[in-house]
């Protein structure tokens, strides 16, 4: 059954679950409709996936329950909001785990991928859930482990998935940034291929892996900083596999600080290209979005960052995209912010894709 998705009319509760989740004190947050340090490394791989009783399911290498191994034919969108029932033995967390996902197109070398699963797919006879592929920033150092050390990524979706059911997308967070934590700027050049590696081998072993649905309205690319530019561009370029984006403080398009840099070491002196790989310039391109939702945000004390968010939202808007936006007073370009914004930015998702009642 396909889920019929509307704009959510709840910011109230999104503000609820964002300071629930990060334990963040915001004064008061205005909602509207139309570079991130590096953190310590994320928590060590689990090696069984136990339920309640204490019975572990069996696993394989990478500690991925032997269940969600995906059926031939996965379903484009399920109303699990409607037709989840959750078995008695449901785990109350989630798992976090470290995965390999090779650059078997790209070549892109990357380094291991954090994999959250949620409680409804530690489970014998797991649903096939939505996906959401996010992008921590860009620093030096930086890496997929900043999602989890800096952003919490699994208290903020364990939390979530309490309130649903145990229901939540299944989280993957790939490496875009290469072992070096460069800035390969989510395009194919001469600092690597950073994009295929992005739209193809990141979401080949996705469902080569696990049970997801396969329709675009089911699958989110979002990140925070570089990874929120990355974001709007791989959404806007690639609507067809990704229906949502969540953008967290993202800049105007891909840039190594200024354009005569980015045009002479990411497009190897090709201005043109350049100009077309900006996100303003994809979306012109495609013209009308009638099935993209995207979530923009910004810090208010973000001089830097934060005057692209309104630009960018703007034209998302003009194009046609269901756009939500959330300035967070008071806030700077940080993980602080970015943990409350990734927070309300997933529960923003739930009724997107089916997990909670849309209202």
């Amino acid at each position: 059954m396909q889920h019929a998705r509307r704009p959510s009319s709840l910011p109230g509760v999104l503000l609820t679950i964002a300071v629930l989740v990060v334990a963040v004190v915001v004064a008061a947050v205005v909602w509207t409709r139309s570079p991130a340090a590096p953190a310590p490394a994320a928590a060590s791989t689990p090696t069984a996936a136990p339920t309640p009783a204490g019975t572990p399911l069996p696993v394989d290498a990478d500690g991925i329950p032997l269940s969600e191994r995906p059926a031939p034919h996965e379903p484009a969108t399920v109303d699990l909001a409607r037709t989840w029932r959750a078995p008695a033995d449901l785990p109350r967390d989630g798992r976090l785990l470290h995965v390999s996902v090779p650059g078997t197109t790209s070549h892109f070398v990357a380094r291991d991928a954090l994999l959250w699963l949620p409680p409804a797919a530690l489970v014998a006879d797991p649903p096939p859930l939505p996906v959401a592929v996010l992008m921590p920033g860009q620093s030096k150092g930086s890496g997929p482990d900043d999602m989890e050390s800096g952003g919490q990524i699994a208290r903020t979706m364990d939390a979530i998935a309490a309130l649903h059911r145990g229901l939540a997308p299944i989280v993957v967070v790939p490496d875009q940034l290469g072992p070096r934590s460069g800035n390969p700027m989510c395009i194919d050049g001469s600092l690597g291929n950073s994009r295929s590696y992005l739209e193809h081998d990141v979401p080949a072993w996705i469902t080569g892996h696990l049970r997801v649905q396969t329709g675009a309205a089911a699958w989110t690319i979002g990140g925070f900083s570089q990874g929120g530019t990355c974001a709007i561009q791989l959404g806007a370029g690639d609507p067809d596999r990704f229906g949502n984006i969540i953008d967290v403080s993202g800049e105007l398009g891909p840039s190594l600080g200024d354009p005569a840099r980015t045009i002479a070491r990411g497009f190897s002196g090709n201005a043109a290209a350049y100009r077309a790989a900006q996100p303003l310039a994809v979306m012109a391109r495609h013209g009308h979005y009638a099935s993209t939702w995207a979530f923009f945000t910004a810090a208010q004390l973000d001089t830097h960052y934060g005057p692209a968010m309104p630009v960018v939202a703007d034209r998302a808007a003009a194009v046609g995209m269901h756009v939500t936006r959330w300035v967070l007073p008071g806030a700077r370009h940080n993980w602080t912010m970015a943990r409350a914004a990734i927070a309300a930015g997933m529960a923003w998702l739930e009724p997107h894709v089916g997990l909670a009642p849309a209202g």
